[in-house]
């Protein structure tokens, strides 16, 4: 096989990443204002049932064929009979998966008045299962994978605001969702044969398989419970105007979590290396380095969030999601303790063989996350679902630092600490004072941000914030040389 440029799968990633921000902040303030809060609700709370049967049907079977199938792409035959072999347990999981969900729609009342609903959504199951969207992964076919996703991406932008233009159209506007996310794999069954030979076979491994398959998909699971039970049990206990209007505050935090994550996700692969080669000195110099930059770069998106929550959630909806602007300001919080949750989780136990812990964290979490969200959702409603997931993020970063006791070395640079909290309190009084001096609400809103980036700037400057004083001596050092 002829081998891929590493910096351009660096790229095709990139510009996915990108999309996937760029795209919801495209559509989401259109949606939210067309369909209203009850009706974007019903979406968000039938989406969320049938995520649990789209993963129920993915099994662990991407994650573990990636990293199986990479050791067997150079040899045609092998390939084949392993792909297959994934193939078909993939599409029994995804048979079984849609009998589950049957049944389940069939017993619970309250799930079959969104029937039709979760039909729509439920054709993610089939398409994801044809399309064998790995394959493509294992021969590190990004451009492909990266330029049918814009395409696929572009036409539903099209198609949507062609044709939801009423509060009824959500079910319009779930079908170009099914389509624009998955559609595309109808197109993989045409290609996949350049790999491949997929075809449905007897002849499974089932012992050396289903275990692999079955570890991931447990920490899948509990992932998703933690992440999305929040919203289904909202449905459940509550309403749909409660969900919709928790969906607007959690599409933000999700944004903006998906921004201020790809700084860890470039940096994964450098850890790995340096455990690798055994340059323990290297790995945990890198890991202070990323510790202090997610500090200088989530406390202030943190702290501008709450100042800024009202205003964000008129900037991507309208008056009638206002309510939303407390569940956002307590979903910021999470977005602290997530990320560095995941710093130790991606960065220190993954890398160093530690999938079991990063398991028995999620699970924990996830039992909280439910247990906590039974008890107060009736009571708080949105604003218990946002609190219960800053409780299970938090619970799963204590254990997360827990279990990497031992395995890296950190030491905080309090001065650099001490700055970025000033800095924070900095990004308070401009938010303040914007908000008591200017009365029109775009202006104010520019202000707010782009003051608070300057205040914040100039005060990690004066203070000699260690990274922000090496970032201005390397760009003093390229000017004197440019002169």
């Amino acid at each position: 096989m002829k081998k891929k440029s590493l910096t351009m799968n660096a790229i095709m990633s990139g510009v996915r990443s990108i999309l996937s921000i760029l795209f919801p902040l495209i559509t989401f303030p259109y949606v939210s204002r067309v369909l209203q809060v009850e009706n974007l609700g019903k979406y968000n709370f039938a989406n969320s049932v049938c995520s649990y049967f789209v993963l129920l049907a993915g099994l662990g079977i991407s994650t573990y064929a990636i990293r199986e199938g990479s050791k067997l792409r150079e040899n045609r035959e092998q390939i084949s009979r392993f792909a297959s072999q994934m193939y078909t347990i993939n599409l029994a999981s995804s048979a079984l998966s849609y009998l589950a969900l049957v049944l389940v729609v069939a017993a619970v009342p309250r799930f079959r008045s969104y029937g039709l609903l979760i039909a729509i959504f439920s054709i993610q199951i089939l398409f994801a299962a044809i399309g064998a969207e790995w394959v493509f992964t294992v021969f590190e076919e990004f451009g492909y994978i990266t330029i049918r996703g814009i395409a696929f991406q572009v036409a539903g932008l099209i198609l949507l605001f062609l044709f939801v233009k009423r509060p009824e159209d959500y079910y319009k506007y779930a079908l170009i969702t099914v389509f624009s996310s998955v559609g595309a794999n109808g197109l993989n069954w045409f290609r996949l044969r350049r790999y491949c030979d997929l075809r449905l076979v007897r002849g499974i491994q089932w012992g050396r398989h289903l275990k692999p398959i079955l570890i991931i998909f447990a920490t899948s699971l509990a992932t998703m419970l933690y992440v999305e039970s929040d919203i289904t049990i909202l449905g459940l206990l509550t309403d749909d105007y409660h969900v919709g209007i928790y969906s607007v505050s959690v599409k933000v935090y999700k944004i903006v979590k998906s921004f201020l994550s790809s700084a860890l996700v470039v940096s994964i692969p450098r850890f790995a290396h340096y455990i690798g080669m055994g340059e323990t000195k290297e790995y945990n110099r890198l890991f202070r380095s990323m510790f202090h930059f997610l500090l200088l770069l989530v406390a202030p998106a943190v702290t501008g969030l709450i100042c800024l929550s009202r205003d964000v959630v008129l900037l991507i909806s309208d008056p009638s999601y206002l309510p939303a602007s407390t569940s956002l300001q307590i979903l910021s919080a999470a977005l602290f303790v997530c990320l560095f949750g995941w710093l130790y989780n991606a960065c220190v136990l993954i890398p160093q063989k530690r999938e079991k812990y990063v398991m028995y964290a999620t699970v924990v979490s996830a039992l909280v996350n439910i247990l906590f969200n039974l008890i107060l959702v009736p009571l708080f409603q949105e604003n218990a679902a946002a609190f219960t997931t800053v409780l299970a993020e938090a619970v799963s970063m204590v254990l997360c630092i827990f279990y990497a006791r031992g395995l890296v070395d950190l030491k905080v640079n309090l001065r650099s600490v001490g700055s970025v909290l000033v800095g924070c309190a900095g990004i308070v009084a401009c938010c303040t004072a914007a908000r008591y001096a200017i009365d029109g609400f775009l202006p104010r809103v520019a202000v707010s941000v782009f003051g608070s980036c300057a205040v914040y700037f100039l005060i990690l400057a004066l203070l000699k914030n260690e990274m922000v004083r090496d970032v201005l001596q390397k760009a003093a050092a390229r000017l004197r040389a440019g002169g």
